[in-house]
């Protein structure tokens, strides 16, 4: 850790440049760098949506059958290689042979772009039905048209499952392109969510959306580097101000333990979060909260019946996916909760594989990217997985 706390000492928002030499600690780096400096090919790709948004898909180039990671909600491809090569999934796939291509979302640092002239209102007029029924589909289409394979291996995390339900209900086509889903920490149904300020958002739901509305807010958790220095420093085992980190992530995750992470990454882990969605994604799953179903978005009575000729938004109907999946799910999450899984997995029909973390083990919603025991709990058994099903 020395040796970073000199780095830091360094770091001001005046020698912050647009490229950074790789002797930077890996707080600097973004996903391209990030992959260029462990020694790994990276390639960078543009996915263009059928209306105009410009997602940036980076790929660790191999000869194995393709695979997505899709991060959650606020994230980003960082999400899949902060841990470095000895715990980031997108390394180890990559050692194991297999060609794998990494997510973003529109509207995260990487996905900010668009072919044509929106205005900002327009632009962030997104949810993730959106994500779901338009920029993964996307992503899919370019994969398999660039590789010359017919399916994919998808591997989603939080947010990264909620728009494959979405994708793989609205568009069932694309169950047939799916060679098998992993879904961790899945979110769809979010009537038992233990997040302690729910109940706080879902009653002002409706004061929040005016405020929004009114401020022209649009985006929210931007990518911000004075943000993610600041997260950098305090996110320190040795910063006399860790508390103050150690209180985000009791507050937002549950997390009562730095351990619970890897302390030397978590000032990297943290420098790389959030880096923004738009203000209608998270009111689409406080609306889910709200309603206790699983359903496209709540315009208001009025323009329900013009959207959908409906007064009700319709709830997705996940008995239409057909592509094998495997869940897995932590008894101590806060987001992913087993009730709620539960709920899900009886509408399901092709749940191949149903995994349950034991509360003992204290593993929390962050540790199925960032977690310390991220190698023995979730990396080696997915890849396992994923060698069963090439070795078929």
């Amino acid at each position: 850790m020395a040796e970073l706390q000199i780095e830091y000492g360094k770091v001001s928002c005046k020698n912050l440049g647009n490229g950074y030499s790789e002797n930077n600690s890996d707080v600097l780096l973004n996903s391209l760098q990030l992959i260029q400096k462990y020694n790994y090919s990276a390639e960078e790709h543009i996915v263009v949506t059928k209306n105009g948004y410009q997602l940036k898909t980076f790929r660790l180039p191999n000869k194995g059958p393709p695979v997505l990671l899709v991060h959650g909600i606020g994230d980003s491809s960082d999400s899949w290689l902060v841990l470095g090569p000895q715990y980031s999934l997108a390394y180890l796939l990559a050692d194991a042979g297999f060609d794998v291509w990494l997510f973003n979302a529109r509207g995260n640092r990487y996905s900010k772009k668009h072919t044509g002239k929106p205005s900002r209102k327009s632009y962030w007029n997104f949810s993730y039905e959106e994500i779901g029924s338009e920029d993964v589909p996307a992503t899919i289409d370019y994969i398999l048209s660039t590789t010359r394979h017919s399916k994919l291996t998808y591997i989603g995390f939080s947010q990264g499952t909620t728009v494959f339900f979405v994708m793989c209900s609205l568009l069932p086509e694309y169950n047939s392109v799916i060679n098998h889903a992993i879904l961790l920490a899945p979110v769809a149904w979010m009537k038992y969510i233990k997040y302690p300020l729910i109940d706080f958002f879902s009653q002002n739901l409706n004061n929040l959306i005016s405020l929004d509305t009114k401020l022209k807010v649009y985006e929210v958790f931007p990518f911000n580097i004075n943000l993610n220095i600041y997260h950098s420093l305090v996110c320190n085992v040795h910063s006399p101000f860790k508390l103050l980190c150690e209180l985000e992530l009791f507050v937002n995750f549950g997390l009562k333990t730095f351990t619970n992470l890897l302390p030397d990454r978590l000032p990297i882990i943290m420098s790389h979060i959030p880096v923004g969605t738009s203000s209608k994604t998270f009111f689409h799953f406080i609306q889910g909260y709200g309603t206790k179903r699983f359903q496209r978005f709540d315009y208001g009575i009025e323009k329900n019946q013009k959207v959908y000729a409906s007064s009700l938004p319709p709830e997705y109907d996940v008995s239409l996916i057909t592509a094998p999946m495997t869940l897995v799910v932590s008894e101590e999450d806060w987001f992913s909760d087993t009730n709620d899984v539960e709920i899900l997995r009886s509408r399901l029909k092709t749940v191949d594989k149903y995994v349950v973390i034991n509360k003992s083990l204290q593993f929390t919603h962050l540790e199925f990217v960032y977690g310390s025991r991220v190698n023995t709990i979730i990396n080696k058994p997915v890849i396992n997985i994923l060698k069963t099903l090439t070795s078929r």
